[in-house]
């Protein structure tokens, strides 16, 4: 059996596939709905074997998700992954319902992995962590915005950019007293910054999420997860695009290493690795791509492995 949850805020969308029958059903997105679907699917025949689906979508689905895996085997999975698939089934309409259902197909077809719910030090990490990114973004428009503006705004513009700056050092100081209440987490952090490039924020984002050791199997299920994985563009002998990065993983881990890269690219430690690519007639730009792809391999290896960054390695 397999059960296609559609989460939004106020509702969660059931479509539950028994046999070869679709059942469908809405409840509340709430402690009490989610008892009513245990009810609902026990009524259905449901035991403990049932597999649950739901999207990652914001932060709507974590309760639903925590709560159906204690008693069943429940997968949170990329939206994109679901919205392929619906269109390689040719889904035609786009309805919670609908969704539910593509959800039920999705899961009895491709089986996916179970999900494990995140500690609370590694959900305070991620939150730190992409809050201050967030605020960091905020402050660059306005520094952006300051070159253009007219004197009439420059007194607003940089009172925000002064707010901006206070509620930064307000989040690194909650992120500095995290990792002093959490020792194992700070080693962790120190390793990376041992690599070229990498700093205390780009180490914070990455261990936010490599800190999952069991999400990971490789460094290339990683690189996949950051979406620099090499996308190619080729049919026959008529259509031979230039291969790109597939771009379909995290947005804000994957930005948070262009600047490590732009490091490691006038870095004397990855001068015979740029050096090689330059030869091969790459351009600054993919290798700036390239350079992302490899921080990020050897981010993975330093924590799988136990071991500092070690420069003659990784030339």
């Amino acid at each position: 059996m397999y059960l296609g949850i559609d989460v939004s805020k106020l509702t969660i969308d059931c479509c539950l596939i028994s046999d070869g029958l679709f059942f469908e059903r809405k409840f509340k997105n709430s402690q009490a709905g989610f008892q009513d679907l245990k009810d609902w699917l026990k009524e259905n025949g449901a035991t403990e074997r049932l597999h649950c689906c739901c999207e990652a979508t914001g932060k709507y689905y974590e309760a639903a998700a925590e709560y159906l895996s204690k008693y069943y085997r429940m997968s949170v999975e990329n939206p994109r992954k679901i919205k392929g698939f619906g269109t390689a089934v040719l889904q035609r309409t786009k309805t919670d319902r609908q969704d539910a259902k593509t959800i039920a197909q999705y899961c009895k077809a491709l089986e996916p992995r179970p999900w494990q719910k995140p500690t609370e030090a590694q959900t305070k990490l991620r939150e730190l962590t992409r809050y201050q990114h967030r605020l960091k973004r905020q402050k660059a428009a306005e520094q952006t915005k300051l070159q253009t503006a007219p004197a009439y705004l420059l007194p607003l513009i940089q009172s925000t950019i002064t707010h901006l700056q206070q509620q930064i050092k307000a989040v690194q100081n909650q992120l500095n007293q995290f990792h002093k209440d959490n020792p194992d987490y700070k080693i962790q952090k120190e390793r990376l910054k041992t690599i070229t490039g990498i700093g205390e924020a780009a180490a914070n984002s990455l261990l936010s999420v490599l800190i999952q050791k069991e999400r990971f199997k490789s460094a290339a299920q990683f690189v996949a997860y950051l979406g620099l994985d090499p996308k190619e563009n080729q049919s026959g002998t008529s259509l031979k695009g230039r291969p790109r990065i597939s771009k379909l993983g995290n947005t804000h881990l994957r930005t948070t290493l262009f600047i490590p890269a732009m490091h490691a690219y006038r870095s004397r430690n990855f001068a015979k690795y740029v050096s090689r690519l330059q030869k091969n007639g790459k351009r600054p730009k993919v290798i700036i791509v390239a350079l992302m792809r490899k921080l990020a391999v050897i981010a993975f290896t330093l924590l799988k492995n136990g071991q500092d960054f070690q420069v003659e390695r990784y030339k």
